[in-house]
């Protein structure tokens, strides 16, 4: 790589390159960044990291180290995440003198097409506010039914074959650096898939050969309310690669006006079914079986009662589009739908000691979510079978990059609190959310033991909790 610029989109080892938050998988690429040679610095910019961990980054990848924000000049490039506070000292020093400043997903994908780690796998990005992950794993079995798929997202690392999955590894998050992680686990296991999938929070690499937005609703701020996480999911189209293909819901016109612009190859989605017309792939729900339809193919799936289907049509619709474009069959969509019965924390009913429990808890969990949840449930009770009703709502905010706004959460109390016998607020921002109705809980698993211990038989109980599963 000698004599190549930092400019644009490759790496020279002659780089002096800062990487500001470690917190948000950072760690990691500043480590692969230094081991390919390259001149690191990584500042800890919310001082999460433990001295050990900055004396070991120190020691073992030769790499300076500061809590504190460091001088910019001598600096080629700086790696900052999509939602660093513009404000924070170095990255107003470096706009000022010029830097170039590139975001942590553009420099993974740069990672990968310098160290060459995927070359000839097939690489799926699948980004969006919700559906992320049932959109991904659903693709993932869909396409395992003819190829290996190793699949990345909030649930972990796993692999699939056959239609059947096996957990490779727990506990990693989906920020684009954790992208790195998850392929270095592969080598270390010697697995060589035919295909990886990637669940990549706020954004893509650039690296994909297929990219997925699932939808860019509901938005939010980011970057201390200085812009809006859409901004940042679409640049994913900015940053697709030669020959790469997107898959993009056609409600979405900001994504679909800006695919035309910069002229890519894509295709659309939508579970509106009738109502738009103009959607690539359309998906009708009628309670009791899906249909998808695109051009002259038509697809119908009988599916599984004991779960909320309508929380899957668009990840029905967005696997199914990226699957056809892929050469899989009809009937191998139709298979895999029918036999899904929902993912863990994705709006799951189950009972548990005579009590019915609709789990709603995961990482893309919204206030909207729950709403819907709470309404799903509601839908259920009748005069007969009317039992008290126990929601747990909250945050295990350490856990994920955007929070559940206590602001939203507030409001949707003023609305629903009356029907809600008993309401557990998880989460320090929510202290301050009072009701005669609410009780508070340190995270999920006491949110849900004060939850069975104020219910019986009869009742119903939801859990709403932003967090990682």
């Amino acid at each position: 790589m000698k004599g190549i610029s930092c400019v644009s989109n490759t790496f020279s080892a002659k780089c002096k390159v800062a990487v500001l938050d470690l917190t948000h998988a950072g760690i990691i690429i500043a480590r692969k960044l230094a081991e390919m040679g390259f001149d690191v610095t990584a500042v800890d910019v919310y001082n999460t990291v433990s001295e050990d961990v900055l004396f070991s980054m120190h020691e073992d990848s030769f790499m300076a180290v500061s809590r504190t924000p460091v001088p910019v000049g001598p600096f080629d490039l700086i790696v900052s995440p999509v939602h660093l506070d513009p404000g924070y000292r170095m990255l107003m020093d470096a706009k000022e003198q010029g830097k170039e400043i590139i975001s942590h997903h553009k420099a993974v994908g740069m990672i990968f097409s310098a160290n060459k780690m995927l070359e000839g796998v097939r690489v799926i990005e699948v980004t969006g506010s919700k559906g992320k992950t049932s959109t991904a794993s659903l693709l993932a079995d869909m396409l395992s039914r003819t190829m290996v798929v190793a699949l990345h997202t909030t649930r972990g690392l796993e692999l699939w074959t056959g239609g059947k999955a096996r957990i490779l590894h727990l506990g990693l998050s989906i920020a684009p650096g954790s992208i790195l992680h998850a392929v270095d686990i592969l080598k270390s296991m010697d697995i060589r898939p035919g295909c990886c999938i990637f669940e990549v929070s706020i954004g893509g690499t650039g690296y994909a050969d297929i990219g997925v937005i699932t939808t860019l609703e509901p938005d939010y701020a980011i970057a201390k309310s200085t812009s809006q996480a859409s901004d940042a999911k679409l640049r994913m189209l900015d940053y697709g690669k030669d020959g790469s293909v997107f898959f993009l819901n056609s409600q979405d016109s900001r994504s679909v006006s800006k695919a035309r612009e910069l002229g890519r190859d894509f295709f659309t989605f939508t579970d509106y079914g009738s109502q738009d017309t103009q959607a690539d792939l359309r998906l009708t729900f009628n309670g009791k079986s899906v249909a998808l339809n695109a051009g002259e193919i038509s697809i119908c799936a009988d599916v599984d009662s004991s779960y909320n289907v309508s929380s899957y049509t668009l990840a029905f619709a967005a696997a199914g589009a990226a699957a056809l474009h892929m050469g899989v069959s009809g009937g191998t969509i139709a298979e895999v739908i029918s036999g899904f019965t929902g993912l863990q924390g994705r709006m799951q009913e189950k009972s548990i000691n005579g009590r019915s429990l609709i789990d709603n808890s995961n990482s893309g969990m919204d206030i909207r979510s729950a709403e819907r949840a709470l309404e799903y449930g509601l839908s259920g009770l009748t005069p007969k079978n009317a039992g008290k009703v126990l929601m747990v709502l909250g945050e295990e905010a350490a856990q994920v990059c955007e929070g559940l706004p206590p602001e939203k959460v507030a409001e949707f109390v003023g609305r629903r609190i009356e029907d809600i016998d008993r309401l557990i607020l998880v989460g320090d921002r929510m202290r301050d959310i009072r009701h005669e109705r609410i009780s508070h809980a340190v995270h999920l698993e006491d949110g849900l033991e004060q939850a069975m211990g104020m219910s019986g038989k009869g009742d119903l109980v939801l859990s709403c909790v932003k967090c990682f599963r």
